[in-house]
This record gives C-alpha cells, sequence and structure tokens, in this order.
C-alpha cells in the first residue's frame, strides 16, 4: 500500500491515499465514539496523474454499499454514482474524494486521487493545433471589432433536433450538421464534449455541434429540363451543397467575435450553452430582421459599413455567383441559465446606447459573451440552378412552412442552431489572444503562435427528402 496523506477531519483521522486504484482499503474504521464508519471505496479507474482533456471520469466500488458522496478539489461534497464524470475542469492540480455512504446517510472514510490538467499550448502540444508563424492584422476598424474564423466540413444531414427534439428521432425537419460527427437526437452536453470527433477546425478541441435546415433546389431532368418526380408522384428537390471543406480556398464559415463595443468585459462560452438565433416560422408578411438573419448574392459585395444590402429570402443568383447566408447568435447571457424553454429567452442581442452608437448588454441580460455567427456560401452550379435562368430560382429551405413560388420566394425561416463543446483552454485563447486584442484571425489562428489543425470529411450521409424536407 502507497502512503497516504494525513488530515484531520474534526474528531476522525481520515486516511486519503492517492492513486491507489484497485488495492483493497476497505477495512472497517471507528470514530471517536467507537462507532463503526464505513471504509474507503477502491478505485477501479481513474485518470492519468497528468492530462490536458478538460473532463476526467472515476470508477470506484464498495463491498459495503453501492451509495456515494463525491467532492472536486475544496467544493462541497455531493451524492454521485460510479462511473463519475467531471468537466468542465480548469487547467492546473486538482483533487478528487469519493466516500461510501451508509443507510443513514452517513458518509465513511474518503479515498483521494489527485491529478493536474495541463496547459495545451506547453510541452507536448495535441496534434489538433499546429505551430505557425502567421499572426493576425487588426480587425478593419469599420467591420469586425475582433474575430476568429474556422472551417468545417459538412458532417451529416438528419430529421433530428437535441435542441428542439432530444431523444426524438425523425421529430424534426432537415437539418445538416457540422461540427461533432456523432450529433443525433440523443446529444447532450456531457456525449459532444467528450465523445466524438469534429468536421471543424481543431478537431477534438471543437466537440460543438452546429446545425441549419438544409437549402434545398427542385430537381430537374440534366436532358430535358423537366421537373422530376419523386416516388411519392411529388416533385423532386436535392441538397444544396455548402461551399466548406476546402482549406486552401478559405471558406470559414463559422465566426467568433466581439457583440458588444467593450472588448475587457466579454467572457468566455460556458460549456453546455445551447442556442438557437432566427425564426424558423419566418414566412411572407413575417419576414425577419436581416440584423440577425440574411441572404445576399457574393456578387452583391454586400458589408453592414457602406453597401448593407441584404435579403430576408433567397434571391435569385446566377451563376456562376454565390447564395450566401448569414446568421448572427444573441452574445447576451443572464448568467444563470445555458437554455430556456424557448431556446432563446436566456439569451439577447446587444443594444445601442448614445450617439456614438455604442453596444452594450441589456440589464436582463447582463453578460457579454463571444459572440457566434454562421456564413454560409452555396454555389449556383447546373446541378442544382433553374435550367432556363441558370440562377437559384425556386430554392428552399427545408423548414420554409409556407408555398414558395415566383411571388414567395424561399429561405424566410431562416435559423440556425447551436452547442457549445469546445475545450475551455481554446475558448479562452480565442477570447483573449484574437477578440480581446481586435484581431482578425483566419483560419483557426490563435494569435498565440498556434492554429487549429485542419477540416476532416464527416459522415457524409444525406437522407432521402421527404416532403420539401419537412419530413413525416
Amino acid at each position: 500500500m502507497m502512503s497516504g496523506q494525513y488530515r484531520l477531519c474534526g474528531l476522525l483521522t481520515v486516511i486519503y491515499l492517492a492513486g491507489c486504484a484497485g488495492e483493497d482499503t476497505q477495512s472497517a474504521i471507528k470514530d471517536s465514539a467507537g462507532d463503526t464508519l464505513l471504509a474507503a471505496p477502491t478505485f477501479v479507474d481513474v485518470p492519468g496523474t497528468q492530462t490536458q482533456q478538460a473532463y476526467v471520469r472515476f470508477g470506484f466500488s464498495s463491498i459495503h454499499t453501492n451509495q456515494f458522496e463525491c467532492q472536486l478539489d475544496d467544493e462541497s461534497p455531493y451524492l454521485c454514482n460510479s462511473p463519475e464524470l467531471i468537466y468542465p475542469l480548469e487547467k492546473g492540480p486538482h483533487s478528487f474524494t469519493v466516500r461510501a455512504v451508509d443507510d443513514n446517510g452517513v458518509a465513511g472514510q474518503g479515498q483521494e486521487y489527485q491529478w493536474s490538467v495541463d496547459d495545451v499550448f506547453v510541452g507536448q502540444v495535441p496534434e489538433d493545433v499546429i505551430v505557425t508563424g502567421i499572426h493576425p492584422e487588426p480587425a478593419d476598424p469599420l467591420s469586425w471589432r475582433g474575430i476568429f474564423r474556422i472551417n468545417c466540413d459538412f458532417s451529416h444531414g438528419a430529421y433530428n433536433d437535441p435542441i428542439v427534439f432530444p431523444n426524438q428521432s425523425n421529430a424534426a425537419h432537415l437539418h445538416h450538421f457540422y461540427g461533432n460527427t456523432l450529433t443525433d437526437e440523443n446529444s447532450t452536453t456531457e456525449t459532444l464534449f467528450t465523445l466524438g470527433e469534429s468536421s471543424c477546425q481543431g478537431n477534438f478541441l471543437n466537440r460543438s455541434a452546429y446545425w441549419v435546415p438544409a437549402l434545398l433546389a427542385p430537381d430537374y431532368d440534366p436532358i430535358s429540363g423537366d421537373r422530376v418526380i419523386d416516388s411519392q408522384g411529388e416533385p423532386a428537390w436535392k441538397a444544396v451543397p455548402a461551399v466548406v471543406g476546402n482549406d486552401e480556398e478559405a471558406h470559414e464559415i463559422f465566426y467568433y467575435s466581439a457583440g458588444v463595443s467593450d472588448l475587457s468585459s466579454i467572457q468566455p462560452i460556458p460549456v453546455g450553452l445551447k442556442m438557437i438565433a432566427g425564426d424558423h416560422m419566418g414566412k411572407p408578411g413575417n419576414e425577419q430582421d436581416t440584423a440577425i438573419v440574411r441572404w445576399h448574392c457574393q456578387s452583391w459585395e454586400s458589408n453592414d459599413a457602406t453597401n448593407p444590402r441584404w435579403s430576408s429570402s433567397i434571391p435569385e443568383c446566377v451563376a456562376p455567383d454565390r447564395v450566401r447566408m448569414d446568421v448572427f447568435f444573441p452574445s447576451c447571457w443572464n448568467g444563470a441559465d445555458l437554455d430556456s424553454a424557448d431556446h432563446k429567452s436566456h439569451m439577447a442581442y446587444p443594444v445601442s446606447e448614445g450617439g456614438d452608437r455604442t453596444l452594450t448588454c441589456p440589464s436582463s441580460h447582463p453578460i457579454p459573451l463571444v459572440r457566434v455567427s454562421f456564413h454560409y456560401a452555396f454555389g449556383v452550379k447546373p446541378d442544382v440552378y433553374e435550367p432556363v435562368t441558370q440562377s437559384s430560382k425556386g430554392w428552399r429551405f427545408a423548414s420554409d412552412s409556407y408555398q414558395v413560388d415566383e411571388l414567395n420566394p424561399g429561405g424566410m425561416s431562416l435559423h440556425g442552431d447551436w452547442f457549445n463543446a469546445w475545450h475551455p483552454q481554446i475558448m479562452q485563447q480565442i477570447l483573449e489572444g484574437c477578440i480581446r486584442q481586435g484581431l482578425d484571425c483566419h483560419d483557426g489562428n490563435l494569435a498565440n503562435g498556434f492554429r487549429l489543425s485542419g477540416t476532416r470529411p464527416g459522415i457524409q450521409t444525406e437522407p432521402l427528402i421527404i416532403n420539401e424536407g419537412r419530413g413525416h
């Protein structure tokens, strides 16, 4: 048996055995009154004494009970079960103590394990960060205040939504998923943060999930130019692929930026935060605010500073143009909830104050977080364009609940979902290195001599398009 640390806890001397996985330490002990207490549980699974992961799992058992009390560092003890997953963890030393609990709720002898979460940028850095000699330039003062950009490959399509329809298979309209390749209707903070790989830059360091409704184009026969009819006797549709996954030609589609004017006030996004931007019920007569969600042709050269030419619906862009799509998420948090019943109320958009248009968070949601936004490009190409006009005419979103026609173009239901599972150290570096410094960090450049690794192909599955993408 290894020598242990001794701590005096009231009138009871407790032996803490650091790193004794598998040893028999379950002989009974007595307190100062002579009453028998449960012996310390035995660790059956422990992490390494050093790790760069921001989570750990402990397995433990007792021959006397299946009730346990756990404690991380100096925090309050809590009831727990084996295996116990702990996340997210800050870098530095940590300790975990587990005690068996009897039928009267009395905790017995404690078993402790100590380990350290290392800095991912010191020593043996993970494969998901790469050394770079490129330092980002300052952000355009007429555009972004500070920004970090990454690219992702398409992961998979599915009629699922783990935020709106958790644990319900095929309950949603058709979505295109990016990021964590295991994202499905059963995804939780725990599964995203600890399991799967990512189709985004950074791989294991960026297990966040990103998804939007599928963009659909009418399916035309390439010879006759007539609409194809599907097996149900209805006009057929095909998915329009976004221009993603090419590291040689930058098409960064996910941005992390400053939503408020005071860059020093911005905080990192907490692990497990869920949110939705945009309204799936957008339709003619109920058009959405183009400051939140918008479409435009790339040839329009739209920008917020000098050419705010945006559309609330999909414009008819002519080949070889691209249809662009922007979704801006709220960045002001209430400081308490990682989600809400409508998946929006725990968040709010910044408000403009004063003649200088200073952006701040409202008092109801006082904590400014890193702002998330999606920016997609869709090529107007022969396999998806309308044959006569060679344009994006007739394109629709899978979430469009109205009749799309010449008078009512598609895309008015534009919205996006986001579920945070970034490694906390990387999110902190994005904030401190890029956003607070007012830099324009392209290609996953972290502004500290490292950048995130490149994209990876996702699962690439594309389900059949049912009922114009709305599913069963």
